[in-house]
């Protein structure tokens, strides 16, 4: 037999590994062939300058554990409020659609007073919904931000022109503060939301009952259609260089 075959098996054996070859034939191998057994000594010197034991290093969990600061606990008092808000935002929209006032009398033109008064409903009672949808989902209340700001924005200056000519009174104004205090509860949560640290992706029980964490299957890249070539195609002879 070939001695590459029998220093195969040499090297497998210093690896731990099965070789191809049975140990007792590479013994009565190495007992014959002088030049294997150089071989299996230069293998060993070799492996040995290269495989070193790691260091020992201490166990640091405990101390690190220990020192660590506890995670911030989840602040329930924004959210409750924008709740409350919410609720009282939703409670003025079904007032004015059981009890239909008269604010928008002098606005009528070619509309009907109560057609006006059912849209201001519907908006007081969208609004209310949005604070009530932020507080159960936090992370939805940036995303909304920008339409409460920009109506409570538009809001505020139509309410301070009517207010200087005399078209709307004092208690209709102060049922749009509600919606002020919502942005400014949804503000906060918002805030909060982006200041507790992310979930980590595997968590620690699966760790560390051993479970397989198996990471999301991807599906395959969609086959790129063929390119189909332009015809009629000029002859190569017929173009021209530049």
């Amino acid at each position: 037999m070939d001695c590459a075959v029998f220093r195969e098996s040499l090297s497998a054996a210093l690896d731990g590994e099965p070789g191809p070859v049975p140990e007792a034939e590479v013994e009565r191998h190495l007992g014959g062939c002088s030049a294997c057994r150089a071989w299996q000594e230069q293998a060993a010197r070799l492996r040995r300058s290269m495989v070193r034991q790691a260091p020992a290093v201490p166990d640091l969990t405990a101390a690190i554990l220990a020192t660590a600061p506890p995670p911030a606990r989840e602040k329930w008092a924004a959210r409750v409020a924008l709740a409350l808000v919410g609720l009282v935002q939703s409670g003025l929209g079904f007032a004015e659609f059981l009890v239909p006032g008269d604010g928008h009398a002098g606005h009528t033109g070619a509309l009907p007073a109560i057609h006006l008064s059912n849209e201001s409903a519907a908006w007081n009672l969208a609004l209310g919904i949005g604070l009530l949808w932020a507080a159960l989902r936090p992370r939805a209340a940036g995303a909304q931000l920008p339409l409460f700001g920009g109506f409570a924005l538009v809001l505020g200056v139509v309410s301070a022109v009517d207010l200087s000519d005399g078209e709307v009174g004092a208690g209709r104004l102060l049922t749009h503060g509600f919606l002020v205090v919502g942005i400014v509860l949804m503000v906060l949560v918002h805030r909060e939301h982006r200041r507790r640290p992310a979930p980590a992706p595997v968590s620690a029980d699966a760790l560390d009952n051993g479970d397989d964490v198996r990471l999301p299957e991807h599906d395959a890249p969609a086959s790129l259609a063929p390119v189909r070539p332009r015809f009629p195609r000029r002859p190569a002879g017929r173009h021209r260089a530049a």
